[in-house]
């Protein structure tokens, strides 16, 4: 008798927490798992401008291909061979603190920046001496 008593409260416990969490668990009109499709808002030029923008930044440069450091983000910046997001980060960093670099001497201000650095990347930069 005691095995069939301890079998019913046992029983009776798991319908009290099946109820409780019904009754706790949030009304949704969807099924557990569903997928909601939300619309993104598409930028400008749609989606193949964007995949063209994509695909330039992820190339690395052509020759005779220069990135401006004086207008240049930090995704342009890792185009440069040897940069990498961090770096291109200090390098904007310091160009929003100090201006426009101007040239290659003015360059080498940049912490990180030396004379094999600057001889790698003199045929990849140019100086407008203008800011974004």
């Amino acid at each position: 008798m005691d095995d069939r008593r301890a079998a019913l409260l046992l029983s009776l416990l798991a319908l009290a927490g099946a109820a409780v969490r019904l009754a706790l668990a949030p009304a949704t009109a969807a099924a557990p798992g569903d997928v909601r499709l939300v619309s993104v808002d598409t930028p400008p030029g749609g989606l193949a401008a964007t995949a063209r923008t994509a695909a330039r930044l992820a190339r690395p440069l052509l020759p005779g291909e220069r990135v401006d450091l004086d207008r240049a983000d930090v995704t342009e910046i890792t185009r440069l061979p040897r940069i990498g997001p961090a770096f291109a980060q200090r390098i904007v960093a310091w160009r929003e603190q100090h201006g426009p670099f101007g040239g290659l001497a003015r360059f080498d201000s940049v912490p990180g920046v030396g004379p094999k650095l600057l001889e790698a990347l003199r045929p990849y930069v140019m100086f407008s001496g203008a800011m974004p």
